[in-house]
């Protein structure tokens, strides 16, 4: 047994550990090859080992691979589906609702695989498989509350690291590289930890048994809103603006709440027969709530066509409304709580149908949003002035690119006009469009860029080094030409973090819109030093209108307006 422990741990750490080093570098990538990281297989399939861990051995072995594999073949239809025409990876869309999608799934069919696993037998009762839902829930919030102790708990000694001068721990903890792999172990191994201990299930109890009681309040709001609907009208509700997701909600928690109250069907926490009544409303009025949302959304498809963010709205909208069709049915045939378990099976079964229509080309949302916008056009439903060219080519990947080639292939009436209001969509560079600057654009723009005072000049080693740092210097993130900033070369005198009694010597500004940097360039290695915030503009600025002020060591004055020059946090 303690072999068995001993790899199990193994493999939590090791599945943690990769995990937080490849989230690290999808969230750090602004272009490239890992914005096409797997993020369902590097989300999910931990996730799944460390929730069945218990069940150690050759069987989740072999469930862990069929799921690896199924995720794959999704992942790859995805990627091909969306993968830009552009020589370089700069966008991916929607990466992470694919990836909200086939979790809601994953997590839904894990308790009866889990239950399969210990079993051996897919004869297993919807009770056992409620409960493993439910423990695996606790388990995920246990690991929740753990996780935020413990980053406070980390933020609070980076901050005592910060107060006696060794700057570089909060710098190195918070580091991308280091806090998602922190957070990952942390995860796996309450996770870990937890499923030794009884007391999960005992939590999971008094958290069900509060939920249930929440249910009857909430009932009487949801049927006083309904009943409210016929006198307030729809053109309030619609002025929100956000309708449709507040209704989505409280579906959700409805569901939710339904849930932790009847459990698995068998028991009933209303010893009163009029609260249980009214809890019976509210799920009668969740294929109301559904027809609601699915008419607000139509009212926006029937104006704009579908795009892939409504194709998605469709697709909670009409899973919240399988369930709620399904738990209004039961209790109008005067079944509840008896056939929870059917409904709930049957609606898990549909919305994996769902998820998998949605990953293959019959329910893709790239190609039915692609195919639907151009027929618009085609029909005359969109005018071409109007119509979101770029949306083709840089949101809808392959099957947008394949519409694009269509059109420009047409012949016949209005094609000539499509054509030409193509052309500007066609030709826009892409780095351009996703707000990217490539190595060779930004040695150009800060050649080009003002230098005060006048006839001094950016070296060429300092060219180089800034625009190797671009993307680490926020400053430079919205410029895109050299007008857009200015350098002013000034003797400073002001403490900085190395030097605590003041540091003097010519320093090197950065001067943007908005937003400023005071570099100290005495060395190859260019050190940040201080950072300006205000209404600068670079265009407006003059060689004599870069003074420094009074103290030394803190301001700074740019069109005689004074600026504080701030210490920055990192090195």
């Amino acid at each position: 047994m303690y072999g068995i422990d001993r790899k199990r741990y193994f493999w939590v750490g090791v599945t943690a550990l990769l995990q937080g080093l490849l989230l690290a570098l999808y969230v750090t990538a602004s272009s490239g090859p890992f914005l096409a990281l797997p993020l369902t297989l590097v989300v999910v399939v931990p996730f799944s080992l460390w929730l069945g861990q218990e069940h150690w051995g050759r069987r989740l072995k072999c469930f862990l691979g069929y799921l690896a594999a199924l995720l794959a073949v999704f992942y790859a239809y995805w990627l091909w589906s969306v993968f830009p025409m552009e020589p370089e990876i700069h966008y991916l869309p929607t990466q992470n609702m694919n990836l909200t999608r086939i979790c809601a799934a994953v997590f839904l069919f894990l308790p009866f695989f889990q239950c399969r696993i210990a079993r051996w037998n897919w004869r297993v009762p919807y009770s056992e498989v409620f409960f493993q839902l439910c423990r695996n829930v606790f388990l995920l919030f246990q690991a929740v509350i753990v996780t935020a102790v413990f980053w406070v708990l980390l933020l609070t000694a980076s901050l005592l690291f910060d107060i006696i001068g060794l700057d570089f721990v909060p710098h190195l903890v918070f580091n991308p590289f280091a806090a998602f792999p922190l957070t990952s172990l942390t995860i796996a191994f309450s996770i870990t930890l937890a499923l030794k201990h009884p007391g999960i299930d005992s939590l999971g109890r008094w958290i069900l048994a509060i939920l249930a009681w929440l249910l009857p309040p909430f009932s009487v709001l949801s049927v006083v809103f309904v009943v409210s609907l016929p006198f307030s009208g729809l053109r309030t509700l619609w002025n929100t603006g956000q309708a449709s997701s507040l209704m989505l909600l409280l579906q959700f928690a409805t569901l939710l709440l339904a849930n932790a109250a009847w459990l698995d069907g068998t028991r009933t926490p209303f010893s009163n027969k009029a609260v249980e009544v009214c809890a019976k409303l509210s799920l009668l009025c969740l294929p109301i709530y559904t027809t609601l949302c699915l008419y607000s959304l139509g009212l926006r498809i029937q104006q704009y066509g579908w795009s892939v963010d409504r194709i998605h709205a469709a697709f909670f909208a009409v899973v919240a409304g399988i369930w709620g069709l399904g738990y209004a049915s039961v209790v109008l045939l005067r079944q509840w709580p008896s056939s929870i378990g059917r409904v709930n099976t049957a609606a898990a079964l549909i919305l994996a149908l769902i998820v998998v229509a949605m990953n293959s080309p019959i329910l893709d949302p790239y190609r039915l949003s692609a195919n639907n916008q151009t027929e618009r056009l085609l029909e005359g439903r969109t005018r071409p002035e109007d119509f979101d060219f770029l949306y083709l080519r840089f949101n809808l990947g392959r099957y947008g690119n394949y519409a694009l080639s269509r059109l420009q292939d047409m012949s016949g009436e209005g094609t000539e006009a499509i054509r030409e209001y193509m052309k500007p969509a066609l030709s826009i560079d892409a780095e351009e469009h996703y707000g990217l600057i490539s190595e060779k654009r930004r040695r150009e723009i800060l050649a080009g860029a003002r230098v005060l005072p006048e006839g001094r000049a950016l070296s060429p080693e300092v060219i180089k080094k800034l625009a190797s740092q671009w993307n680490d210097f926020f400053p430079f993130h919205d410029v895109r030409r050299k007008s857009d900033l200015a350098f002013s070369f000034k003797n400073l005198a002001f403490k900085n973090l190395e030097n605590r009694e003041g540091e003097a010597g010519e320093k090197l500004l950065l001067i943007t819109k908005g937003a400023g940097m005071v570099f100290d360039v005495s060395s190859p290695e260019i050190r940040v030093v201080g950072m300006i915030y205000g209404g600068i503009d670079p265009l407006d600025l003059k060689s004599a209108d870069v003074e420094a002020a009074d103290p030394l060591f803190k301001d700074v004055l740019l069109n005689g307006r004074r600026y504080q020059i701030f210490l920055p946090q990192t090195r």
